[in-house]
């Protein structure tokens, strides 16, 4: 079969054979394959070659991601394969993995440091939050392990703020309790800061 193809907008390519359209790559890794306009291709070469044009758009579909915040390999993956096949896409991201675009403990540090400063959480809702992203139990334990904050004071920080309108009655105290729970405190150091804070209040 014949294989043809044309210039698109945005340095885009057209690719087609026999006359009909197959599917479009970038300009600049389509003339880095080296295939010719009008050149004949049998349907085994082409499959080959949309392969590769497959793993590129899955790798220029992960630099886009990317370029609008990190994300852990692993999340990467699941986003693009919802476009393309996931063996394709975890060839790509490997190759972003491999350029450094893609760094698992870096995103898990700015991550946990995000979670913990802007979302007050506990480390117990940190260590889900970073196994949902898939970042390695090893990678989570050290983070965890180097945070040497005392869960106790940020309680306290947080009733004397985020909480404090709800620790005027019984009920309040328990929305309190709960929120904290969710946020990956634990439930002694809860009912310690809740007590120390009543004690200080009176």
């Amino acid at each position: 079969m014949k294989l043809t193809y044309s210039q698109g907008r945005s340095n885009k390519i057209h690719i087609s054979t026999d006359g009909e359209y197959r599917l479009t790559v970038d300009a600049d890794f389509w003339f880095s394959l080296g295939v010719y306009n009008n050149s004949e291709i049998s349907e085994e070469e082409f499959s080959e070659l949309e392969e590769k044009i497959t793993v590129r758009r899955a790798y220029n579909k992960g630099i886009d991601l990317l370029s609008r915040r990190a994300h852990a390999k692993k999340e990467l993956i699941d986003k693009i394969s919802k476009t393309y096949e996931k063996k394709y896409v975890i060839i790509a991201v490997n190759a972003l993995e491999e350029k450094g675009y893609v760094n698992d403990e870096d995103f898990a540090e700015q991550y946990y440091s995000y979670l913990k400063e802007r979302k007050h959480f506990g480390k117990k809702r940190i260590s889900l939050e970073l196994a949902k992203k898939g970042i390695d139990k090893g990678i989570i334990a050290t983070l965890c392990e180097a945070d040497c904050s005392s869960p106790s004071e940020e309680i306290e920080e947080l009733l004397s703020s985020k909480f404090q309108t709800n620790l005027a009655d019984e009920k309040g105290r328990k929305r309190a309790f709960n929120a904290l729970v969710r946020m990956g405190y634990n439930y002694g150091d809860i009912r310690s800061a809740m007590q120390n804070y009543e004690f200080y209040e009176d």
